[in-house]
């Protein structure tokens, strides 16, 4: 006789588990995410999951495409006549994620180039760009500088939160040893951040203006 076949998991989708997958690593890190766990939170066998995505790498480019939501929901629908304001929000949407998600974010700055989502979000603002006028090559250099940029100062920040939360006895004994390292460290407290990445984020725009003049 024939084995009966199995039956796909009930309660469970795509979404759902991509869902469940990105507040398994906000709240874990990803150094401890796992299928098991996962299936934990969703109430069933880690092999249910396989029904959905042939692998943990597969879940997480569905994490990565989950967050890039909000970079397409940027992008889509705008008016190509002004490429650098639509590249600024999306700068801006790039690093709310980061602190949104700081457990999940280190997932989108290192796997942005593997999944649909993140094709499809580059195809959407690289077309606004043709639109435009952009030549390829400026759409390109501007892309990666901006995105490079934004990915270092989100990481960097992420850092500096989490080391402030831990600042120690030793770190202000270093402050009184290095005075001048003190005196500057005033202006690389937290709540300068907005205002550093707003200057350096305009830097990088004024000089695109000048370039597709």
């Amino acid at each position: 006789m024939t084995k009966p076949a199995k039956k796909q998991p009930a309660g469970l989708s795509h979404d759902a588990i991509c869902t469940a997958a990105l507040r398994l690593i906000d709240r874990e890190g990803l150094d401890d995410f796992s299928l098991r766990k996962l299936g934990k939170l969703l109430g069933c066998e880690a092999m249910a999951i396989y029904w959905y995505y042939e692998s943990k790498d597969a879940v997480l480019d569905a994490v990565v495409d989950k967050l890039t939501e909000k970079l397409t929901a940027v992008v889509a629908g705008r008016d190509a006549r002004d490429w650098i304001t639509v590249l600024r929000e999306v700068a801006h949407a790039y690093r709310r994620i980061a602190l949104d998600h700081p457990m999940s974010f280190p997932l989108l700055a290192t796997r942005r180039f593997a999944s649909e989502g993140t094709y499809a979000f580059m195809e959407q603002l690289f077309e606004l760009a043709r639109r435009a006028n952009i030549d390829d090559e400026i759409a390109a250099r501007f892309y990666r500088v901006v995105s490079s940029y934004c990915n270092g100062f989100a990481l960097n920040e992420l850092a500096t939160l989490t080391s402030q939360r831990g600042a120690s006895t030793r770190t202000a004994a270093l402050r009184k040893k290095y005075p001048r390292v003190a005196e500057v460290s005033e202006f690389l407290e937290p709540r300068y951040l907005d205002d550093m990445f707003e200057f350096g984020l305009e830097l990088q725009l004024k000089a695109l203006a000048q370039a597709t003049r």
